[in-house]
């Protein structure tokens, strides 16, 4: 009976909530929006009913189906207003599928109905709360439709609430505050990096399995760690637009990977990289897309060091270290060297023909931006020497000479193999040719070797080359 029970009060509630919002939609009380986050919030609390009344998933997931049902029906013809529009996409439909999988699911063991109380509370509550606050008061917009760092922090802060009250009557132990961090970090991540309306989707069902792994898993205290650090960092380099959108997330990857791989001071080598490099570039006079690093320049200055990450996880052995912050040393070398150039008043030249080329062109050198790359190596090989490497002299100089050695190697490659472009109308040389543009012809160099991929081959280059001799000499 008590299912049958459950059924009715579900309905009656989730018929008053939408009533509620629809009427006064109609009368011009509230905004489409609030109406549309009224609906979001108060929808959520029906787990709690069902969590009351129904011990069967199949009851439990009655009125999930219907809905899914219910609310393509009203996205098309718009029968209930102030529900969804069109052009917002299928938001409402991809909450009721999330509602269902977690019902289908979780009700068919009792113990675990509290994993989808704080999927469900964190999408309803965080998500729809962060979305009001990004509606009006967000300033500070990420590279994001409808996403605001003042929303994203409020979506972190109220799941975090909801969770560590949820929590609470399932958990005990001396970790619940963490696990409530790492919970509604992840939560936050989900509803910042989906796709395209599908935040519904994918926020609820990833931090319902996060969430189970978080509490039951005890291998997840690396990844846990890992991914909270890597996500903040990354919350910030996203607020200052320094990476776009799809860098971003990638470089939340390659982080949580590093640290996870390697541990936190190849991680943090990293990180050391990129900061340093990116206030080198902020005082450029270019416009502010250019200096901003996308997906292709993550990849290039992070996959050498994942890779030498992967080795040293199986491995355990000093040599895979080596590589790791030589791949680092290497790219915050040629970083340096081409970021503190750009301030030389010296003519640029090629390393080997000394012809003189444009400001900022591959394959050219100064005396300035040469020491900026000895720099830049020193930099990181002297950060090595706080691992606590069984032979620290011997590789620091070879993080130091090989990671400077990639930029010695990046202007040859640059001079002699990368590929070059000739506009003839503007009579100027390119790196890239523009799409379409038939008046730009290759000049020189192979067609496959770009600049991004001159940057990575030498770094690859230079970092088996320190492991080759760390080899031989450790």
């Amino acid at each position: 009976m008590t299912n049958w029970l459950g059924l009715l009060v579900s309905a009656i509630y989730i018929v008053v909530i939408v009533g509620i919002a629809s009427f006064c939609y109609k009368k011009k009380k509230i905004k489409f929006e609030e109406s549309r986050k009224f609906i979001h919030i108060g929808l959520c609390n029906w787990w709690l009913i069902a969590w009351i009344f129904f011990d069967n998933y199949i009851f439990a997931s009655i009125l999930p189906a219907i809905f899914i049902i219910l609310n393509y029906l009203n996205y098309q013809f718009q029968i209930v207003p102030g529900i969804e529009e069109k052009k917002r996409g299928i938001g409402t439909v991809f909450y009721a599928i999330a509602l269902f999988i977690l019902t289908a699911t979780l009700f068919q063991n009792k113990d675990y109905l509290y994993i989808g109380a704080v999927a469900i509370l964190a999408l309803g509550y965080g998500d729809g709360i962060g979305g009001l606050i990004t509606e009006y008061i967000g300033k500070h917009k990420f590279e994001l439709k409808n996403k605001s760092v003042e929303g994203s922090l409020v979506c972190f802060i109220v799941t975090f609430l909801t969770t560590i009250v949820v929590l609470q009557t399932t958990y005990v132990g001396s970790m619940l505050v963490p696990y409530s961090i790492y919970i509604a970090v992840m939560a936050t991540m989900l509803e910042l990096f989906s796709p395209k309306n599908t935040d519904n989707l994918f926020m609820p069902l990833g931090t319902a399995l996060y969430t189970y792994l978080v509490l039951n898993q005890n291998y997840m205290e690396s990844f846990n760690i890992a991914f909270t650090v890597t996500s903040v960092i990354i919350f910030g380099v996203m607020a200052t637009k320094a990476l776009t959108p799809a860098g971003s997330f990638f470089a939340l990857l390659l982080g949580t990977a590093l640290y996870c791989l390697a541990g936190p001071y190849v991680f943090f080598a990293l990180i050391l990289f990129f900061v340093s490099s990116c206030l080198i570039e902020h005082y450029h006079k270019k416009k502010k897309k250019e200096k901003q690093r996308n997906i292709f320049q993550v990849i290039e200055n992070g996959l050498p060091c994942l890779l030498f990450a992967i080795m040293y996880y199986f491995t355990k052995n000093e040599i895979a270290i080596i590589g790791c912050l030589t791949a680092i040393a290497g790219s915050t070398s040629d970083t340096w060297s081409s970021g503190i150039g750009y301030y030389s008043k010296e003519r640029v030249k090629t390393l080997f023909s000394r012809k003189e080329l444009p400001k900022g062109s591959s394959g050219g050198v100064t005396k300035l931006g040469l020491l900026g790359g000895l720099a830049g190596s020193l930099l990181i090989a002297l950060f090595s020497l706080f691992l606590g490497l069984e032979h620290v002299g011997a590789s620091f100089l070879l993080i130091f000479v090989f990671g400077f050695f990639t930029t010695l190697l990046d202007s040859i490659f640059g001079e002699l193999f990368q590929v070059k472009y000739f506009d003839k109308v503007k009579e100027e040389f390119l790196e890239t040719k523009p799409k379409g543009n038939k008046n730009v012809v290759k000049i020189s160099g192979f067609s496959f070797l770009t600049n991004g991929v001159v940057n990575l081959v030498t770094v690859v280059i230079s970092s088996l080359l320190s492991c080759l001799l760390a080899y031989f000499i450790i």
